[in-house]
């Protein structure tokens, strides 16, 4: 832990606001939707694509990328917002989850938390929370995808400060995640490993530390074939 604060010490000299961004705070238009899966992405700015056009944020390329490949899916609502931590999910985009109710939800939220320093056993709790809650929404609770936090100790704003022990911070929350969708019977996108990859400046926006649609198409496609075979197995 000790480590791990250095590492957020050093990234807080960049501006708390760089991964917050609640200044900047962006939606996107809930829409009814014939499709046959109704789909809710519940997350934070890495959800709602912050600084990236709507159509370069990964669960609309994903979507994009899955209807053309004969899956019946809309995204009906991305109530995402920049900076939120797990409490912001549960308490604001979980009753959208439950007016709205869909067929499919994807879950990619903890980045803030971890910046934050929230220690991991919190970020379990707050997580089963969380996730006890969604289930108890979904027609089908198992229709979920959970992702893991990508490693943004790996981005170009971050270079130039101590980042040892910032992986493993992370690595740490992600291993919640994983071990929370083993015991739920939930699939995981594992987008870490390629996120440690994106060290060049084309992979993000001008901050450096969010990505560009050009990043979040490199974690689209880790996260693509895990729902195509998820949905595609749930129609069978």
């Amino acid at each position: 832990m000790i480590l791990a604060a250095v590492v957020v010490l050093g990234l807080l000299a960049l501006g708390w606001y760089i991964i917050s961004g609640k200044e900047s705070k962006t939606t996107t238009i809930e829409t009814t939707s014939e499709a046959k899966i109704k789909y809710i992405a519940i997350g934070d700015s890495y959800t709602i694509g912050n600084g990236v056009p709507e159509s370069g944020r990964w669960p609309n390329v994903l979507v994009k990328n899955l209807r053309e490949n004969g899956v019946d899916i809309e995204l009906i609502s991305n109530p995402a917002v920049s900076g939120y931590r797990v409490r912001d999910a549960i308490e604001t985009e979980l009753p959208i989850v439950q007016r709205l109710r869909p067929d499919f939800v994807t879950v990619l939220i903890g980045a803030n938390d971890n910046f934050g320093q929230i220690p991991a056993n919190i970020y379990r709790q707050e997580l089963i929370e969380l996730l006890d809650k969604l289930q108890s929404m979904l027609t089908n609770p198992k229709n979920i995808v959970l992702i893991t936090i990508p490693d943004y100790s790996k981005s170009p704003a971050a270079a130039g400060y101590k980042t040892s022990g910032a992986s493993e911070s992370i690595e740490e929350y992600n291993k919640v995640v994983k071990d929370e969708a083993e015991k739920r019977d939930l699939k995981v996108a594992d987008i870490f490993p390629v996120s440690q990859t994106m060290t060049g400046r084309e992979d993000y926006i001008s901050d450096g530390l969010h990505p560009s649609a050009e990043g979040y198409a490199k974690w689209e496609k880790v996260i693509y074939p895990v729902v195509r075979d998820f949905l595609n197995t749930e129609a069978e």
